[in-house]
């Protein structure tokens, strides 16, 4: 599916939006207005999946989507949209970071990160990506997002990650990472 992209991505500046989708500060408000801990999403029941899917993945796609038409009414270029591919049956998490992480290295020239993204397993990755690979980044208000600040973002997330999520050992694997660069 990465390939779909080289038949379309004919230009030398191609910009990414990394955005929350199934997770990041809305999935935790919601999961604390309800009382929840953190469930796999993967793992997860029906309900738990439609309700899920009204309270953080709508409302995180509609507000990414403001921000990317945003990006490209006042920059002109072509901004990858993560939140615009539908759920694709089968797909696991780590699947989705894999091939955003082959995106972003293959084409993308700068990023942009939605306001909260270190609240994310997969922006979270996607920064740590960019970061590896000499992409500038930059916050959803175009202000330079750079490596101490970003590890300063996702240091001051682990807490209330914790007490929601219980597990953040990916996160702090990532920022084990982050920190090495």
């Amino acid at each position: 599916m990465v390939e779909v992209y080289k038949s379309v991505l004919d230009t030398d500046e191609v910009f990414y939006c990394s955005s929350p989708v199934t997770s990041g500060k809305r999935y935790i408000d919601w999961l604390e207005s309800i009382g929840k801990k953190f469930v796999d999403i993967d793992s997860a029941d029906e309900n738990y999946r439609i309700l899920h899917h009204q309270e953080v993945i709508t409302p995180n796609r509609q507000h990414a989507q403001v921000i990317i038409q945003n990006l490209r009414h006042k920059t002109g270029k072509i901004v990858v949209d993560p939140t615009a591919l539908p759920h694709i049956p089968g797909w696991t998490q780590q699947d989705w970071r894999f091939f955003w992480q082959q995106v972003i290295e293959y084409y993308i020239t700068t990023a942009f990160f939605i306001n909260d993204w270190q609240y994310s397993n997969g922006c979270v990755y996607e920064f740590w990506v960019a970061q590896k690979k000499g992409i500038p980044t930059f916050s959803e208000t175009q202000q330079p997002l750079n490596l101490k600040t970003g590890v300063n973002l996702i240091n001051k997330a682990i807490p209330r990650l914790k007490k929601r999520e219980g597990n953040t050992e990916f996160i702090e694997q990532v920022l084990q990472d982050l920190e090495k660069l």
